[in-house]
């Protein structure tokens, strides 16, 4: 069974990296795959392509995959959209009770109901929720599943990398090595990205 974790990975950093694998290992999926929103609603973003060739460089095969599927679906991205897809395309034993295994922090879960057409979600997740620097508590999260969301709490934490913070360092022509993947760093290098 595959877990999903969506996102911009703006630019994907090794905090995405170890908590992909650190989930897969806490569950036993088989993989984790990567789904960078194409077009968000809320957010203006660097070109799809050159985010998806960037996870591309940074997943290992070995515990993950990148999926381009946001890219041939209408725009804006609604996740409900891509899940919809997702869940039409997958067998029973590829879904947990059900459900599409879904990766998300304490702050996104707790916002899930501003998002479009949230009972989708409701009706076909299965909530991986990891913990975050936020205000959110296990009782805020807890209260979600009386009104039917489904979700398990990892023992993982959000690792503190926010990919904001590297894009400014690149404006800036600080050193990023310690908070993306070499490959990454020489990505965005090569096609002088966030400058």
């Amino acid at each position: 069974m595959n877990c999903y974790f969506f996102g911009t990975f703006n630019p994907p950093h090794l905090g995405h990296i170890l908590l992909a694998q650190s989930v897969k290992q806490e569950f036993c999926f088989e993989k984790i795959v990567f789904v960078p929103a194409f077009s968000p609603p809320h957010k203006e973003t660097l070109d799809f392509f050159h985010r998806y060739n960037m996870l591309k460089l940074a997943v290992d095969p070995s515990f993950g995959e990148v999926s381009d599927i946001e890219s041939k679906l209408p725009v804006p991205s609604f996740s409900f959209r891509t899940i919809n897809k997702i869940y039409e395309n997958s067998k029973p034993k590829e879904l947990w009770d059900g459900k599409i295994p879904f990766i998300t922090g304490y702050d996104a879960i707790m916002g899930i109901e501003n998002w479009k057409n949230p009972g989708i979600l409701k009706e076909k997740l299965k909530f991986i929720v990891l913990k975050r620097h936020s205000g959110t508590t296990e009782a805020d999260i807890f209260a979600l599943s009386d009104k039917g969301y489904d979700f398990v709490l990892s023992k993982n934490k959000y690792f503190d990398i926010e990919s904001a913070k590297i894009r400014k360092m690149v404006s800036r022509g600080e050193d990023i090595k310690n908070f993306v993947d070499k490959n990454i760093e020489g990505y965005i290098n090569e096609h002088r990205l966030y400058r």
